[in-house]
């Protein structure tokens, strides 16, 4: 009796303790690295692919700024005909006119709204190349949430799965028990309620599981592979929250666009004030004639070089009226700076707070786990002696279990937390996001 008791225990403390073991030397032929993915992201993500053609398209607003500063050039021919009588010309009755013009434009002076317009577009640009890491950044941080909920997730499922057999040799051998007249019928259903119990709960950890592979793939573009590597932290972060509120300040996408978008504002003020400047241009044409009217001589030519000066005197008010919303759109812009800057220090302030206090639990948790195997191993020594009953180790049991859970939800927390900081301070680009990986750090390998 003793003996079978003993081969119930070790054949426990093997599924407990050995297969963690086995998949913490799982071959990483099949694995993943997170660079791997990001890579694959940077490629081929369609919200990153539309952030890219945007930008291209707002850098199109320089080339149509400076075509101020340049020459435009046309040509124009026509062909028509015509009759004409009681003209002065006796002899000139209509006839049929080929005529072709060429005309050139040269603009010298626009009242300086060319220079305001370009600096405009520059700007655009500059908040257009901001709104772009912006995007790269939200779609980075995703990526980061989706990849460490797939390597959580699966490590849930597997120690559900483990305790659910564990539960189950511990079942057959209160079976065993139950018969030799060693333990009641109440410890064998205490003991089934456990496993019915571990049942469920690997269930649900198997739906949570699909549902974070198939947000995995939504990002990524492909379903998990069978092994993630777990990233580390490697990217040394300011010491201290005023030292990480001016560095968010400086290099936040959110302030860069705010501050980028006031100074075009400021320009499209000063580009509709220019309209009311005086205009100087250049021109000359050469138009050519063959039949003109009406109709006397064979062909004619003109050619034709001068100044051209305007000025405004009134346009009905539009003007002015575009000033003075070109002048509401700055104010607007000067206040989403003030907003921007409020709303990143507490950002910052919050992941920084999230992220200490996941530095805090993941090494609470670490050794929640540490003493609830001891716990468990003890209960398991006593009960061999008599001194535990079978709920005692169940109970032993499933603290363990949940404490292991705990450490797997705290890890994902903790890289969630660093990359949440990372982000508001405007360090989540595409380098910085590309990190060291250790070999020996790995997932749960995927369940086939």
């Amino acid at each position: 009796m003793f003996v079978r008791r003993l081969v119930i225990v070790c054949t426990v403390l093997m599924l407990t303790v050995f297969v963690p073991i086995q998949d913490a030397f799982a071959s990483p032929e099949n694995a993943k690295r997170f660079e791997d993915v990001l890579q694959h992201v940077y490629q081929t993500n369609p919200q990153l692919q539309g952030a890219r053609a945007e930008l291209e398209r707002t850098r199109e607003l320089y080339p149509q700024a400076r075509a101020g500063w340049l020459p435009s050039a046309q040509a124009e021919a026509s062909l028509y005909a015509s009759d004409v009588e009681s003209s002065n010309f006796g002899s000139g009755d209509g006839a049929t006119t080929k005529e072709y013009t060429l005309s050139v434009d040269q603009p010298i002076f626009r009242g300086g709204r060319t220079f305001a317009e370009t600096a405009r577009a520059k700007d655009l640009i500059r908040a257009g190349e901001a709104i772009l890491r912006q995007a790269e950044q939200a779609i980075y941080l995703s990526t980061v949430l989706a990849y460490m909920d797939v390597i959580r997730d699966r490590e849930l499922y597997t120690l559900r799965q483990r305790n659910e057999e564990i539960l189950n040799a511990e079942l057959e051998g209160s079976n065993e028990r139950f018969d030799l007249g060693e333990i009641t019928k109440t410890d064998v259903q205490q003991v089934q309620a456990r496993v019915w119990r571990a049942q469920a709960n690997k269930m649900n950890a198997e739906a949570a599981l699909e549902a974070s592979e198939a947000r995995f793939e939504e990002i990524v573009g492909y379903k998990p592979p069978h092994t993630l590597l777990v990233p580390r932290e490697v990217y040394d972060i300011p010491k201290t929250l005023e030292e990480m509120i001016t560095l968010a300040e400086a290099h936040n996408p959110d302030m860069q666009i705010a501050k980028y978008q006031h100074q075009a504002a400021e320009h499209d003020i000063d580009a509709r004030l220019r309209e009311l400047f005086p205009q100087l241009s250049a021109f000359a044409s050469h138009n050519k004639q063959y039949d003109p009217q009406p109709g006397i001589v064979a062909d004619s030519e003109t050619q034709m070089v001068g100044l051209r000066a305007s000025i405004a005197l009134y346009q009905g008010g539009a003007t002015r009226s575009r000033i003075r919303e070109a002048r509401s759109e700055a104010q607007k812009r000067s206040v989403a700076i003030s907003e921007v800057r409020r709303r990143i220090r507490q950002e910052v302030t919050r992941n920084w707070k999230s992220y200490l206090v996941a530095k805090g639990e993941i090494r609470a948790r670490y050794l929640e786990t540490q003493a609830a195997k001891m716990a468990l191993d003890g209960v398991r020594e006593e009960a061999m002696i008599g001194q535990r009953m079978v709920l005692d180790i169940l109970d032993a049991d499933e603290d363990l279990i949940e404490a292991q859970a705990s450490l797997a939800r705290s890890s994902r927390d903790d890289l969630a937390a660093y990359y949440a900081l990372l982000a508001s301070l405007g360090l989540l680009d595409f380098q910085n996001a590309l990190i060291n990986y250790a070999g020996d750090i790995q997932d749960v390998p995927a369940q086939n």
